[in-house]
């Protein structure tokens, strides 16, 4: 058999929510920027912040898809390997001779502007004895030389020889160094929610609750194209405060204006699109063709997206009911008026060529009306939309007898 195995299976989708993890945090950064810093996606480390004093954050960001009996995310573990490579990636980063940092002396020059955090879902917990003795040095309740004690005994303590490796990264570093480098690391575990954490960030942008989530996708959808495209490029995925703002800035301010955000919902379309009396309506007077797919799919999607963006915008407490039967009502006085016109004294055409004219040009006019909608003007295909509804009830039609052929 060619099935992958169980493990198989795990270790692939622990792969893809591993990078969508990196990809949320990064745009959570980029929500986040102030003005003179940079955020960088695989470039300096999984994701870099410069800032404008010329410190530079390197983030290493691990997630993990195993749960404990509770259902969240495993703990960090005292010889996990989260844990132990990300150190001895940094380790190998500050003393890296390809960057001119051989010396001990330019080690410290680079500490002094480097920071490092390591960033996961992953769980803190008193049982982990790495965390328990970096959390007493950071305290000053341990001294660096028993710090590095605690990181020897720790290693004699664990047959795997991968880890073995990556905690002498660490006990490998000039003293001076490792307590730089110590001084400057810190964690950020439990970190599980990050796209929740991204919509946080975008409310605290001064963005409606209602509108939040439209923003949310406007950015993601815009940033994730943007990226394949630089990388396509062979350009680095990095924006400063200034080129974030200038490209997603309009994003935000489309949300935060008074007028609706006009979704493109997606309502499952009906079985039988010829059977809608609105279709109905069209076929009978030679507007659109029977068997004609392409446009009663697209005819039934505006009459649709209408009715579900007015429903959403009710909910969203954008309008009331009483907004929409002033829409109503005018678009039923547009009607009469139309109506009236290609009947005049409301007198039967003479025959049903004649009869098919006179419906076709209602429609023609109608379709360009804007409906006005609690003081704000409806697009065309919006509008457009709002007449195939109306019709479809039908509270309106086109022929001369259409309450009598549809009612």
């Amino acid at each position: 058999m060619n099935e992958r195995s169980r493990v198989d299976k795990t270790s692939a989708e622990d792969k893809s929510i591993g990078f969508d993890y990196q990809y949320y945090y990064f745009l959570n950064e980029l929500l986040n920027l102030k003005s003179g810093q940079t955020a960088g996606y695989e470039v300096l480390d999984d994701v870099h912040i410069e800032c404008a004093d010329g410190k530079t954050l390197l983030v290493q960001l691990k997630h993990t898809v195993q749960t404990n009996m509770q259902g969240a995310p495993r703990n960090l573990t005292t010889h996990d390997p989260d844990l132990w490579k990300s150190i001895s990636n940094w380790c190998k980063v500050i003393i890296d001779p390809a960057d001119g940092r051989s010396s001990v002396n330019k080690q410290l020059i680079f500490l002094k502007k480097t920071s490092f955090l390591l960033a996961s879902n992953k769980s803190n917990n008193d049982r982990n004895s790495f965390l328990s003795s970096f959390d007493a040095f950071c305290n000053a309740t341990k001294s660096h030389v028993d710090f590095i004690s605690d990181m020897r005994a720790l290693k004699t303590e664990t047959k795997d020889k991968t880890i073995k490796g990556y905690i002498d990264d660490l006990l490998n570093l000039a003293p001076g160094v490792s307590e730089a480098f110590l001084r400057n690391l810190s964690f950020g575990l439990g970190l599980d929610e990050i796209i929740a954490q991204c919509k946080a960030s975008i409310l605290e942008k001064q963005i409606d609750s209602t509108r939040v989530d439209d923003v949310f996708q406007a950015v993601d959808s815009k940033l994730r194209e943007n990226s394949f495209a630089r990388v396509k490029a062979g350009e680095k995925i990095s924006f400063s405060f200034e080129q974030f703002y200038l490209e997603y800035r309009r994003d935000f301010d489309k949300m935060r204006s008074a007028g609706f955000v006009i979704r493109n919902l997606t309502s499952a379309l009906p079985a039988n699109l010829s059977d809608q009396t609105f279709i109905k309506q069209l076929v009978d007077i030679d507007d659109i063709a029977a068997d004609d797919v392409e446009i009663l799919t697209k005819f039934t999607t505006l009459r649709l997206n209408f009715r579900d963006n007015v429903e959403q915008w009710i909910q969203d407490g954008d309008i009331t009911q009483s907004d929409v039967d002033d829409l109503e009502q005018e678009a039923d006085a547009y009607w009469e008026n139309t109506f009236t016109a290609s009947y005049p004294r409301r007198q039967p055409p003479p025959d049903e060529a004649a009869g098919g004219a006179a419906a076709r040009d209602i429609v023609q006019e109608l379709r360009k009306v804007k409906l006005p909608l609690a003081s704000q003007e409806l697009s065309i295909r919006m509008s457009n939309g709002g007449f195939y509804e109306l019709s479809d009830r039908p509270v309106m039609g086109w022929l001369h007898n259409w309450k009598d052929r549809y009612n």
